[in-house]
């Protein structure tokens, strides 16, 4: 799991922040809400490999909480063990740092 501080927006909402993610990982990525309350929304590179994205909004910060996901509920029961993880840990880690740098990169989130 990851933490990114970024610049203090009571106004923005998972909603809109989902919206900003959409439009910038657009052709790339796909971009939906979360099934489970733990997380606002999922980005989904394939139906095994995803970001699972949380906004938290904080009386004098916003913060996104994020981590590598199985987007597939299926496929996470088949394939949700210890060796799954371990083989495909750098295409988790390659997306985990998309996200990142997503976040500190874009304009509206300075």
């Amino acid at each position: 799991m990851a933490v990114i501080h970024v610049k203090h927006q009571p106004e923005l909402t998972a909603e809109k922040a989902m919206e900003m993610f959409k439009e910038g990982f657009a052709g790339k990525y796909e971009v939906y809400k979360a099934a489970s309350g733990l997380r606002d929304f999922t980005i989904k590179k394939s139906s095994l490999i995803g970001v699972a994205v949380k906004l938290k909004q904080e009386k004098d910060k916003t913060t996104f909480i994020y981590t590598d996901t199985i987007p597939s509920a299926l496929m996470g029961l088949l394939f949700a063990s210890v060796w799954y993880t371990i083989l495909n840990r750098s295409k988790y880690q390659a997306m985990v740092k998309e996200v990142k740098t997503f976040i500190e990169n874009a304009p509206e989130f300075k």
